[in-house]
């Protein structure tokens, strides 16, 4: 049997990655890299990526695991150690590419950065998937999928209700399933780049990113028609009036848009503070928390962030002590549903804003729960650039998501608006060679216009 994969002749043939992601979105592309034939070798440390810790089905296997690490080969090295990074250095001067998701400034600590190492090796390909992005307020914080979800508006939008607060798309880890798709078709360009130039390049996501991109409707401004009830929108949550205006209530045109912000946020401020959260399968660690003023998520998805949640709130929970936490377990679920109103409690003792400090202080992955039209000119998207703006024809300015990557030594990210109808006719069928006269033939036909 082929021990480096079982399929040979792929697209990506003769091309080594070396994958030094955990958890979901970086695993998720090195394993639709391995699919295109690509020799993916997953480095790991010597206890193992902390996803094959949960809800193991077996001593170090979990079904999370399996199911983002397939057509890989493995090896666990301790990184931590001078001879564990020479190790790698060493792979990393044979490799093509290299997929990280480490916070940002880590990289550069061991010696790992994009600058460090097209130094040794320029023809490599250095792919690196961050939560929030790499600049801006947030990018130090830890992030997962739930996270991208809260602070993209994502979990707003479709305003699906639990028990009163706002209910994350679960079935799927849609932020981080869709970043590393996109971070893999970033490399395949890149790769491609380097059959033309010699040279490897930076490609560069986010999960926020990735959020934000695949809300091409809700992110689609016309600013003509949309900058003013954003504007009136935010306003009213800021400060909710306590009584609907008439126009309003009755859906009149002008004001539909507006009505959101003054009667379902109204409401929805008030069912937080009737209701109890639901929160994600008795997971107290994993969801969203109502607090004095708004809503905070918190996703811890290993112990020992699980650890500094608890020892933070002070609550007393057995089950997050080791490396395993297995909340679908029967016994363990009911115990943490026992657990539920000390977490609420706690959280409703102060506001967002003081959450958020303390819990960055704790070094606790957590972020607001952002509306839709709150994340256009958020700090942290505004830092990254993740909103573009572009002018069209006939509707004037337009505001919508930029391309989901960044990369070093390529243009990405068209300018262009969406085309109007027929727009560039003329001009590419001039190119493929056909006349003036030929073109305004089948114009008068009505073939083109």
């Amino acid at each position: 049997m082929n021990n480096r994969n079982e399929r040979t002749g792929g697209a990506l043939a003769g091309v080594r990655v070396i994958d030094c992601t955990d958890y979901i979105a970086g695993p998720y592309c090195g394993m639709m890299l391995a699919d295109l034939g690509a020799d993916v070798i997953k480095v790991e440390p010597p206890e193992g990526d902390r996803w094959r810790l949960q809800n193991q089905i077996a001593p170090g296997e979990s079904r999370g695991f399996l199911g983002v690490n397939r057509g890989k080969r493995g090896i666990a090295v301790d990184l931590r150690t001078p001879d564990g990074l020479a190790l790698l250095l060493r792979l990393l001067d044979r490799a093509d590419v290299l997929l990280t998701n480490f916070r940002p400034g880590v990289a550069a600590r061991l010696g790992l950065s994009w600058e460090q190492l097209s130094a040794r090796n320029p023809r490599l390909v250095y792919a690196e998937n961050t939560a929030f992005g790499a600049e801006g307020p947030d990018a130090a914080r830890p992030g997962f999928d739930l996270l991208s979800q809260a602070a993209s508006g994502l979990m707003d939008y479709e305003r699906k209700l639990r028990d009163g607060l706002p209910s994350p798309i679960s079935s799927v880890a849609l932020a981080d399933v869709t970043a590393g798709m996109f971070l893999a078709y970033g490399i395949v360009g890149a790769l491609y780049a380097r059959e033309r130039t010699g040279r490897g390049q930076r490609v560069a996501g986010s999960l926020l990113h990735a959020a934000i991109s695949v809300q091409y409707r809700p992110f689609q401004s016309i600013e003509a028609r949309d900058a003013a009830p954003r504007a009136a929108f935010l306003a009213a949550i800021a400060d909710p009036p306590t009584e609907i205006p008439a126009a309003a209530a009755a859906g009149g045109t002008a004001t539909a848009a507006q009505a959101r912000g003054y009667a379902e946020i109204a409401a929805l401020r008030e069912s937080m503070i009737a209701s109890r959260p639901a929160g994600n399968a008795g997971n107290n660690y994993y969801c969203p928390y109502e607090t004095r003023d708004g809503i905070v998520c918190v996703a811890c998805l290993n112990n020992r962030f699980r650890r500094r949640l608890r020892d933070l709130l002070g609550i007393d929970d057995a089950s997050v002590d080791g490396n395993n936490y297995a909340p679908t377990e029967p016994a363990q679920r009911e115990a943490a549903l026992a657990l539920r109103p000390l977490f609420e409690a706690a959280f409703r003792e102060r506001t967002t804003a003081e959450w958020l400090r303390l819990l960055d202080e704790a070094d606790v992955p957590c972020a607001p729960l952002r509306l839709t039209e709150e994340v256009f000119d958020s700090p942290q998207v505004t830092a990254n650039e993740m909103i573009l703006t572009l002018e069209h024809p006939a509707l004037g300015t337009l505001r919508q998501p930029a391309g989901p990557l960044r990369m070093s030594e390529t243009p990405y990210g068209s300018r262009r608006p969406a085309p109007t109808l027929g727009q560039d006719s003329d001009a590419v069928l001039a190119e493929a060679g056909i006349s003036g006269d030929e073109i305004a033939r089948l114009r008068a036909a009505g073939v083109v216009r």
